[in-house]
């Protein structure tokens, strides 16, 4: 692959003299995501962390499963 002919993606970042104005409004935005968020009480946070649990062991098993197909295969 020629790197000389790959063409770089246009990032248009605006003049300088706009930037105060993006800084406050994703400020603005920021805040008011973090105004509606709350912590998890001890029940939701539980509830959470089984169901994470439970993904990544079900995701596992399917891994292990396909392994041992491809071991089994050769």
């Amino acid at each position: 692959m020629d790197l000389d002919k790959v063409e770089m993606p246009k990032v248009n970042i605006g003049s300088p003299k706009s930037w105060p104005d993006k800084i406050k409004k994703t400020l603005k935005e920021w805040r008011r995501v973090y105004k509606i968020t709350k912590k998890p009480n001890r029940e939701e946070f539980t509830a959470v962390v089984k169901v994470t649990g439970l993904g990544i062991v079900i995701v596992g098993m399917i891994g292990f499963a396909i392994f041992m197909l491809v071991e089994l295969i050769k």
